[in-house]
């Protein structure tokens, strides 16, 4: 097993397997998402705002890491107000419980650290929940959100 930060060749690989992700997660697929998908891999790999880190197996990704960087205003609480947040966070079935989910989990909150982000969010499917809580993540609660509809 190899493990290396993803490029922008990768960018297709990624989209397949975001797809695969969210459909195993219960997420109803009612449109097409691979170009969004494409345009954000691809435009935010390279302005480095959102790094992953794949697993290889014989040449094939078959697992996937990501790590989003934005910034909020300084609070007491976060007096940078910089988060890095994880997602797509997926594993080829035929390639869970080896441990490669923690070792990317590992490698993309090293990435948060070496560069200097304090707090780290996720939302976690109900099957991933241990691999967080098994490196220190804590279930918090008090967010709330909206979906804005078109108008």
């Amino acid at each position: 097993m190899n493990y290396r930060r993803a490029n922008e060749k990768d960018v297709p690989t990624l989209v397949e397997l975001r797809k695969l992700q969210l459909t195993e997660e219960g997420i109803a697929s009612s449109s097409n998402i691979d170009v969004e998908l494409y345009d954000y891999f691809l435009e935010n790999i390279v302005n480095d705002s959102f790094i992953s880190w794949v697993a290889i197996e014989d040449d094939v990704i078959i697992a996937t890491s990501g790590l989003c960087f934005y910034q909020l205003p300084p609070s007491f609480s976060n007096s940078t107000g910089k988060i890095a947040y994880i997602t797509n966070m997926y594993t080829k079935n035929v390639y869970r419980c080896k441990g490669i989910a923690s070792k990317l989990l590992e490698l993309v909150v090293d990435e948060a650290k070496k560069r200097n982000y304090k707090i780290i969010r996720l939302h976690s499917s109900i099957k991933g929940k241990s691999i967080y809580e098994k490196l220190g993540f804590t279930d918090s609660s008090g967010y709330m959100a909206m979906k804005i509809e078109k108008i």
